[in-house]
């Protein structure tokens, strides 16, 4: 029996690029079963598009999409759009982004062929198409090799920070029945997958380009925190999330291990929020012990400026 293949997408002012994405996966050499597209208010001609392709394409029976009742904010919207799937294989899109004719059918091939794999995510092209983009991490396209190879991603610091874009995930139905309660609202879905794929051995990194990722002015992900309250929203959200991981592993398993780290983190995040929120200087030297704890080192100076800032 063939198992059935969900997409999730959530929308937002996505007028520009939308229908391009959408073509994208309806062109996949392996079809989807299921394409959940939940539209968060936007302000622009989005939701007559999307609702538009559909018709023109007659993909009723395949494409569902809703407008939310009030607008849930991103992180909300697309755990809305996941919950709603019903496929053994969850799909993660993002509106603006276009899929490799055949980015469905290797992320499903490498799932059915590693059961241990719960949580994959997979290269990408980044293109830019304004010439107010930001500029692709560095860092993260120094780490693909675009080999067809499967890395298993361990328990340890540099990986308890999210290391691949959400847009390129793909996770099985049953890792998200496990972990669905731990989620909390305003916890981005790809950090909230991760870090749980992480703690149950269960994360894997897919060396195969499946996408070409869309870069402009408006990407959410890709610009710098470099005001105080943006930095301490920031951190302070790292700190929950770290606080929830470490909730998740206390209540499964109780590996000590993953708990010690865990705790080290929150610990060195709290102090980083103290070091710019209540200008604890002495924390920019007690924080030299914890440099595991950052997810880049140049922050370490960036937060004593943002400390020494009138």
């Amino acid at each position: 029996m063939s198992l059935k293949i969900s997409v999730a997408i959530a929308t937002y002012n996505g007028e520009k690029y939308i229908e391009e994405q959408l073509q994208s996966i309806l062109d996949q050499t392996r079809p989807v079963d299921e394409v959940i597209i939940c539209d968060d208010r936007s302000g622009d001609g989005t939701a007559d598009l999307i609702a538009e392709f559909i018709r023109e394409k007659k993909l009723e029976d395949r494409f569902f999409f809703s407008v939310n009742e009030s607008n849930l904010g991103y992180a909300s919207n697309f755990v809305n759009a996941m919950r709603k799937t019903t496929g053994d294989y969850v799909l993660f899109c993002d509106q603006d982004d276009i899929w490799v004719k055949d980015r469905v059918e290797r992320m499903i091939a490498v799932l059915e062929n590693h059961p241990e794999a719960e949580l994959i995510g997979s290269e990408f092209e980044p293109f830019k198409c304004s010439e107010d983009a930001p500029e692709p991490q560095k860092w993260e396209l120094a780490t693909f090799r675009n080999d067809d190879s499967l890395e298993k991603l361990e328990f340890n610091s540099p990986n308890i920070f999210i290391g691949c874009q959400g847009c390129t995930m793909a996770m099985r139905r049953s890792f998200l029945k496990a972990v669905d309660r731990y989620w909390y609202k305003g916890w981005a879905h790809d950090e909230f997958v991760w870090k749980l794929a992480l703690c149950r051995g269960s994360l894997y990194f897919y060396h195969r380009v499946t996408m070409k990722r869309r870069l402009h002015s408006t990407n959410v992900t890709l610009h710098k925190e470099h005001e105080n309250q943006k930095r301490l929203k920031y951190l302070k959200e790292l700190k929950k999330s770290h606080e929830r991981t470490w909730k998740y592993v206390l209540e499964n398993g109780n590996d000590q291990e993953k708990i010690s780290l865990l705790k080290r983190h929150i610990k060195a995040t709290q102090m980083r929020i103290d070091l710019i929120e209540n200008r604890k200087l002495l924390n920019f030297f007690r924080l030299f012990a914890y440099t595991d704890c950052y997810h880049k080192k140049r922050s370490i100076p960036v937060e004593l400026m943002m400390a020494l800032r009138p």
